[in-house]
């Protein structure tokens, strides 16, 4: 029997929480980047990307960007899809 291949899976969409209001924006990502900002429908705020993280995904979701599923999955040696 063969060796299963652990899969990375990067998602087409994630749920962004204001940090302003608490507004949840449902965002279609790029397969290669992350959002570094975004303006909330609600409250008008700008969303920007806190100096600790590299992306607004990483920062106001419950998922991680392409990038760092990426390095991580390369990291693990998974297979990325």
């Amino acid at each position: 029997m063969g060796r299963k291949k652990l899969i990375q899976k990067i998602p087409k969409s994630v749920i962004i929480k204001c940090p302003h209001c608490t507004e949840k924006i449902k965002i279609t990502i790029s397969q290669d980047s992350g959002v570094f900002f975004l303006d909330c429908k609600k409250c008008k705020q700008k969303i920007t990307t806190p100096i600790t993280q590299c992306c607004i995904i990483c920062a106001f979701s419950d998922k991680k960007c392409p990038r760092s599923l990426m390095i991580e999955a390369r990291a693990k040696g998974l297979e990325i899809k």
